[in-house]
């Protein structure tokens, strides 16, 4: 069978991680998101749709996979036709961003065509909401304030080849995007309900899918990494190659650490994501954060993970302060960020790539442009 992967779209809501990465590469439990997809979907014949720009992806996944190249995302009616040509008849459609568990995605497989999968979400006004009447879904509102119900769409479809003429059909959205969901309201599609799902939409969805993979899973540590004494790890964890891990510090479950990262003396990591090459040396915390590849943390450098007043911590998304729903969240730190000493982040800042912190800094608002790096106490 035939799997359509949708990969093209820009993940601004992610930055600064996605300025210098594909949202699909972000890695999680130490493999790119998009991996842990294409490994579950075992003997399908893969199809993904990317941008041209996308060479990570590309580069990373060209010998398993077929490509099929979206110029600009016109939304995801837009990208599935772009496969017209090459599908046989019946074929599945995921969005790139999605968990699914391997026993779904299996039990979906058999699905009939036309049949969308749902799941009841505890905060359905965060996503698009399904109106379902004797398993027929009859309509979709995208984000209600006040939904009629519970049931979410997924991002995950089978269809067959009539779909195409469905697409073509449809009238562009508001946004100027063909909409898959506006193509097949047609076709009276029947609704599969899934045991487990997330997506990654902010990202702190990033750490929650984390820790999903690897509470499934368990700890990975690779024969490479380097456990020196004194180290402690809580299962489960991820450890990549080339790793060292000590003297003396203290990995709390749900941790992912890179390849050839270095977590050292005095050092705790808890609930966080470290991407490869980077160095948190000595005396440091790191709670509830995703740090990119190639930073360096210096000594004595905190990512506060907890507001004073106990609330949820609110991130700037695109221009609007988002409530995470966490009361737990650290800091999103870019590629190639390099921290003097004795630096604080508070909850939910970002710090964009290559960014230069100066020593004791503390960081209570974003970082998208190099601060000075004398005199500076705050930014």
């Amino acid at each position: 069978m035939q799997a359509v992967i949708l990969a093209a779209g820009l993940g601004t809501r992610l930055e600064p991680v996605t300025n210098t990465m594909s949202k699909p590469m972000i890695p999680v439990a130490n493999k790119p998101f998009l991996q842990w997809t294409v490994e579950k979907l075992g003997n399908f014949d893969i199809i993904i749709v990317v941008r041209k720009e996308q060479k990570d992806i590309i580069d990373f996944f060209s010998e398993r996979v077929t490509f099929v190249y979206q110029d600009m995302p016109r939304g995801t009616g837009h990208a599935i036709l772009q496969c017209k040509d090459m599908i046989d008849d019946k074929f599945m459609v995921i969005n790139c961003d999605e968990f699914i568990t391997e026993e779904d995605l299996k039990k979906f497989s058999i699905s009939e065509p036309c049949t969308l999968a749902t799941f009841r979400h505890p905060n359905p006004e965060r996503f698009g909401v399904f109106t379902i009447e004797n398993n027929i879904i009859t309509g979709v509102e995208e984000k209600p304030e006040t939904p009629v119900g519970n049931f979410v769409n997924c991002g995950l479809y089978m269809f067959d080849k009539s779909i195409f003429s469905a697409i073509e059909k449809t009238k562009k959205s508001l946004r100027e995007e063909i909409e898959i969901t506006d193509a097949w309201k047609s076709m009276e599609p029947k609704a599969f309900l899934l045991s487990d799902w997330e997506t990654v939409v902010y990202p702190w969805d990033v750490l929650t899918i984390n820790a999903k993979i690897l509470e499934e899973s368990g700890s990975m540590i690779a024969e490479s990494a380097e456990i020196r004494p004194g180290a402690y790890m809580e299962d489960p964890v991820a450890i990549g190659e080339n790793a060292v891990i000590g003297p003396n510090c203290y990995i709390r479950k749900y941790s992912s650490i890179g390849a050839n990262c270095k977590v050292g003396n005095a050092v705790e990591v808890k609930n966080s994501i470290v991407m490869e090459n980077s160095f948190v040396s000595h005396l440091s915390y790191v709670g509830d954060s995703i740090v990119g590849r190639n930073c360096n943390v210096g000594a004595g450098t905190l990512f506060a993970n907890l507001r004073l007043d106990g609330k949820n911590v609110v991130m700037d998304i695109k221009g609007e302060k988002t409530d995470s729903g966490k009361r737990k969240l650290g800091c999103i730190i870019g590629d190639n960020v390099k921290f003097a000493v004795n630096c604080v982040v508070m909850p939910g800042k970002k710090i964009w790539p290559n960014m230069l912190v100066p020593p004791c800094m503390m960081v209570t608002s974003d970082i998208r442009e190099q601060p000075c790096l004398h005199n500076h106490r705050q930014q």
